[in-house]
């Protein structure tokens, strides 16, 4: 996963944590990450 993405599960809840200092935006990269992250979560 994208270094700038990281994710916890807490029960039933998922907490996404962006970190992109340099920019304020979420760059194709970022986009993906989050992608997968929300399909993970999804999936299990």
């Amino acid at each position: 996963m994208n270094k700038s993405v990281t994710c916890k599960v807490y029960d039933e809840v998922l907490l996404i944590t962006l970190d992109r200092p340099k920019a304020n935006a979420i760059d194709a990269i970022t986009s993906h990450a989050l992608g997968d992250a929300f399909i993970d979560f999804r999936d299990n």
